[in-house]
């Protein structure tokens, strides 16, 4: 039986899931670099979402 391949969005979401575990993982170590940590977090979590939104324009370009 032949498994079927990941979709580039599965694992863009599993990169990210690791980036942000990491990153809580590292801010509960040092707690001197939590808002560091927290921007990285948000920066990739908007990085992923803006990634999942369709384009308009994108979509236009490509009929």
């Amino acid at each position: 039986m032949m498994r079927p391949s990941a979709s580039k969005e599965d694992v863009l979401a599993v990169v990210i899931l690791i980036l942000v575990i990491g990153s809580v993982i590292l801010a509960v170590i040092d707690q001197s670099t939590r808002p560091a940590f927290a921007d990285l977090t948000k920066v990739t979590l908007g990085a992923y979402i803006g990634l999942l939104i369709p384009n308009k324009n994108r979509e236009n370009d490509n009929s």
